[in-house]
């Protein structure tokens, strides 16, 4: 849903599929394309032209790296390890920035979002090296000042993207049916997430909360647009139970276990706060108006 693939592009996953011999490698890519459609294309046809000993390998790089997508790095700030006094607030500006990159402007729609939590992951393992490697303090400071700039550059440029464009997912021409189409997307998720075994039950409330605040949104108000929360859905909603029933037994496991995990998750229950608080906020700009 972040991006629709092209015709053509389906087309060569299709040819590389059908010509990759290996199950394992062909299950494994049925997956991969709903995180990156690029990595479950490059690996189909790497497939096509592996020797056997080479798809052995080809087969552990794809879980590992299956694995590595869904899971968002540790980030957790270590007080003790920050000793410089000048890196003390700079590096308090940084995670605050980082948490509004994480749980707020990740639930924006961006048509050239090509990856699953790829931004925020970049961002995430950049921090983390720069502020556990050992380096001199100078440097520290340099880099840290440098990624923090970027990550608001990219913030705004999210920001300004998605409030001026009028580019969405369903190709709507106007915003009412735009929030149409947006707000049914979310609805039939929520009520597929409210009856999934793997979605966590202490999440439940917060995700019926979401529903009724949802509902109360007039999709014909001129200064709401509801695409504000498409990152959100797209991103965990694209691991569906009911487009996959085709698929093997063993695959059906390990999307239960995807779910399960990413339901389970600290970035999931973060952003579905973030969403609660904006929609509310929502409603409550409507009954002022």
């Amino acid at each position: 849903m972040i991006r629709q693939t092209t015709e053509a592009e389906e087309e060569d996953f299709s040819f590389y599929w059908k010509s990759c011999h290996q199950p394992e490698i062909k299950d494994l890519t049925q997956i991969l394309r709903y995180i990156s459609f690029y990595d479950a294309i490059l690996t189909v046809r790497q497939c096509v032209t592996a020797n056997k000993e080479e798809q052995i390998q080809i087969e552990k790089q794809t879980k590992k790296k299956i694995f590595d997508l869904i899971v968002l790095p540790k980030f957790e700030i270590l007080e003790s390890e920050i000793t410089n006094e000048e890196l003390i607030p700079l590096v308090d500006e940084l995670k605050k920035e980082w948490e509004k990159t994480i749980y707020v402007f990740s639930n924006f729609y961006k048509s050239h979002e090509v990856l699953f939590l790829g931004k925020e992951r970049e961002y995430t393992l950049a921090i983390n090296r720069i502020l556990y490697s050992d380096m001199p303090e100078g440097r520290r400071k340099t880099l840290i000042l440098k990624l923090l700039q970027d990550m608001k550059q990219q913030n705004k440029s999210t920001y300004q993207l998605f409030y001026y464009s009028k580019q969405n997912p369903w190709a709507a021409s106007n915003l009412n049916e735009e929030n149409y189409e947006s707000k049914k997307f979310y609805l039939s998720l929520i009520e597929e997430w409210k009856v999934d075994p793997d979605f966590d039950p202490n999440q439940i409330s917060s995700l019926k909360d979401f529903q009724f605040c949802l509902e109360e949104i007039p999709n014909s108000n001129q200064k709401i647009r509801i695409l504000g929360f498409f990152g959100f859905f797209s991103d965990y909603g694209r691991f569906t139970t009911k487009d996959q029933t085709s698929f093997s037994q063993t695959n059906q496991t390990r999307i239960r276990y995807i779910r399960h995990s990413l339901f389970h998750s600290h970035h999931f229950q973060k952003r579905l706060e973030n969403i609660l608080i904006s929609c509310k906020n929502s409603v409550q700009s409507v009954k002022e108006i």
